[in-house]
């Protein structure tokens, strides 16, 4: 970049002659102006550690307010069957690909605190100067798991297990539920009505929509539940900087870029059923808490181009795609 800015001084004499006109003399400092500002955008990005994610891992498709020192790291994730619990193609390497960036988000972020989507009985875990001793213990002696050992550890259907519950297994993280219990019941139950409406398309479309409402209100609920909980670790002592790692759905980016973009929170009511809720927005606390998000993709899911459009994920990066923001590039031939 810096050379690109000699080349741009170097093709004017010093002192101008007084020979070129205004026009000329408009495209030199438009193009002076614009090297300032693509050198200076270049260092902003060098000065963030996730600009060095590894590219084979995932890659970073949002990114906000990065000079805060609170900070929280989405990363999208492919589940396994809502219905079944198994896993279904390509869950076990995006998975292992999970685990493999929150254990880089882990020692180069300092990341102590891992907020899962879905609601589990939150395990005992260790405390105040326990945690951050075994924290530092583990971190000067990293493990060292690759993508094909990570995948048999995560194939093993007879027991659940996932990247969230790996990573806490094998590093002393603080485990926060961030979900309302009466949100999931109710997704697993309209999920499950889903799959018996059969071929009643009318009740199907009904459900549907009672379904996308409930997950926009789920999501929403998530976002600004998650402020208040690192400030809480973060006070108590348990965490030593107002940081953590949320997974979640990559179904559910869009609209969480979408708040992002807008500082708002917005839910829209299908209007259907005896219970209609109204619509409402409300402001997003990430923001008022002045918080950076950089929101990945796991390598898999990044290159899965079918996946991106069925999610809406690669509409909404196109939609919203800025050179301070965003940083995506497809792979070749997708």
């Amino acid at each position: 970049m810096l050379a690109l800015l000699k080349i741009s001084l170097s093709v004017v004499p010093n002192p101008l002659p007084s020979a070129i006109d205004s026009r000329k003399k408009r495209s030199f400092w438009a193009v002076f102006i614009s090297c300032f500002i693509l050198l200076n955008f270049s260092l902003s990005l060098a000065q963030t550690g996730l600009s060095t994610i590894p590219a084979d891992l995932g890659q970073v498709i949002y990114r906000c307010n990065q000079r805060s020192p609170n900070q929280l790291f989405i990363i999208g994730i492919a589940h396994r069957d809502s219905l079944t619990g198994l896993s279904i193609p390509n869950v076990l390497r995006v998975q292992a690909e999970v685990y493999k960036l929150g254990q880089w988000l882990i020692q180069n972020e300092r990341c102590e605190l891992l907020l899962p989507e879905g609601f589990f009985a939150t395990p005992a875990s260790n405390s105040g100067k326990e945690q951050r001793r075994a924290t530092d213990e583990k971190l000067s002696c990293p493990e060292s798991i690759d993508l094909k050992a990570l995948e048999e550890k995560l194939s093993d259907n007879r027991s659940f297990v996932n990247a969230e519950l790996l990573l806490k297994t094998n590093y002393p993280l603080k485990l926060r539920q961030v979900e309302d219990l009466k949100f999931h019941r109710a997704v697993g139950d309209l999920i499950r009505k889903l799959v018996e409406c059969g071929n009643d398309n009318s009740e199907y479309i009904r459900v549907r929509l009672e379904l996308d409402s409930l997950q926009e209100r789920r999501t929403a609920d998530m976002l600004q539940k998650i402020p208040q909980i690192i400030q809480a670790e973060f006070q108590e002592g348990n965490i030593k900087a107002q940081k953590a790692i949320f997974t979640i759905g990559l179904s559910h980016l869009p609209q969480i870029i979408r708040s992002l973009e807008e500082n708002k929170v917005w839910i829209y009511s299908p209007h259907v059923g005896k219970d209609e809720n109204k619509d409402y927005a409300a402001d997003l606390n990430l923001k008022k808490e002045n918080f950076g998000v950089s929101i990945i993709l796991p390598q898999t899911l990044a290159r899965d181009r079918k996946t991106l459009q069925m999610t809406g994920v690669e509409e909404i990066i196109a939609q919203h795609r800025r050179v301070s923001s965003f940083q995506f590039s497809p792979h070749p031939g997708n």
